[in-house]
């Protein structure tokens, strides 16, 4: 089975192209599921056919879809210990509304929807999964880091002995809940189980590929270097990146040349920041993208007569690792010798200077709040260690 997870800043396409990509998987044979798991549903406006939480079969033999609606995850995975949760709030004195809200868990309804994945997975029905993803922050770093799901599981568990805050963060005290059954507990231990689960599937580069959708604009760049960056900090492969919506060639139109100068820029700036990883670029198409026939028309523009299931690359631009109590960014460059490497951090920003070499990196949150202390070229690497800022001296 082959995964593949598109992801992007909200409104660069990312549906369309999800789509348009399981189109032409299901065209080769492919028995392919695209799976919606964004809040803000799109897929059958896109397919141009009525979507539910259930798989439907779509057009042509191979091909099936779903929107995943997330209320009814919700309920399936953690109704009763909601329930149970919220009826304690409320005897405390909590409204209704907001002890409901506080029995769940923040990300927990775009987990719960991503953790349905592992059921399609388990099943084997599909040969691939085209997932159109859109998680929120909360969710990522659930699902991206193991310690952090510990973390929840651990003070979720000591409900039972009054410790709360991983439910209760808006409150400013501690409110004891006298929770004796161990429902709350097993549901707590079997979500978390899926999620580590999940995330194993997730993590193999062999079975799972992110791709990176965006357009040729700087405002979208620097989102994706950021999503990049957090991908690969937390082992997750990205095997492309698509740019959506160039200008075509025959576009002469004078209104909008300062616009093609502008994308072109931006198209060699997405090349050189991402290479070796292969870059498709999809043209702006004549009309709105809607319905089998014309997504048939863009997979052809995308892909040609290209397979885009198995792994289109496996070498990463950048990667992370531990070595000793500090943090190691290796980023791949190329016809650089040493020398001094000059960095300047400001913000989430890291500006890197080595001899005609200029680069800006995007950091994720735990990265930002790092200190940079040193870089050096080794072996077609520029490796910079950061450290917690107390050990800086």
């Amino acid at each position: 089975m082959r995964i593949i997870l598109f992801t992007g800043k909200g409104g660069v396409g990312k549906t369309t192209l999800a789509a348009a990509t399981a189109l032409r998987s299901a065209s080769l044979g492919h028995r392919t599921l695209v799976i919606s798991t964004d809040v803000a549903h799109s897929l059958a406006d896109v397919l141009d056919v009525p979507l539910n939480n259930e798989p439907l079969q779509v057009g042509q033999a191979n091909l099936w879809a779903t929107e995943l609606d997330t209320g009814q995850e919700l309920e399936r995975y953690w109704g009763d210990a909601k329930r149970r949760i919220a009826g304690i709030l409320r005897d405390e004195g909590l409204a209704a509304t907001v002890a409901g809200e506080l029995a769940i868990l923040p990300g927990l309804d775009e987990i719960l929807a991503l953790v349905r994945i592992k059921r399609y997975h388990d099943e084997g029905r599909y040969h691939v999964l085209i997932i159109d993803s859109a998680p929120t922050g909360a969710a990522m770093r659930l699902l991206s880091a193991p310690d952090l799901s510990r973390w929840y599981a651990r003070n979720l568990t000591r409900l039972s002995r009054g410790l709360v805050r991983a439910i209760l963060p808006s409150l400013r005290r501690t409110i004891g809940l006298p929770i004796g059954e161990d429902l709350v507990q097993e549901r707590i231990r079997q979500l978390f189980d899926q999620i580590e689960a999940l995330r194993a599937i997730l993590g193999d580069g062999s079975l799972t590929s992110v791709r990176l959708v965006l357009n040729p604009e700087r405002m979208a760049i620097r989102e994706t270097q950021r999503a990049y960056t957090y991908l690969n900090l937390f082992g997750f492969s990205v095997d492309a990146l698509l740019v959506n919506r160039i200008l075509p060639a025959q576009v002469q139109d004078p209104y909008l040349a300062q616009w093609k100068a502008s994308q072109a820029a931006h198209r060699q700036e997405i090349r050189e920041l991402f290479d070796p990883l292969p870059v498709f670029e999809v043209p702006l198409m004549r009309r709105e993208v809607v319905g089998l026939e014309q997504l048939a028309e863009l997979s052809r523009h995308i892909y040609g007569d290209q397979d885009p299931i198995p792994p289109l690359a496996t070498e990463q631009p950048l990667r992370f690792y531990m070595e000793g109590d500090r943090y190691i960014l290796a980023l791949r460059v190329t016809g650089l010798s040493g020398g001094a490497v000059d960095l300047e951090k400001e913000g989430e920003e890291l500006r890197v200077r080595l001899g005609r070499f200029r680069r800006s990196l995007i950091l994720p949150q735990y990265l930002a709040g790092l200190d940079p202390v040193w870089a050096q070229v080794e072996d077609s690497q520029l490796k910079i260690a950061f450290v917690e800022p107390k050990h800086k001296a």
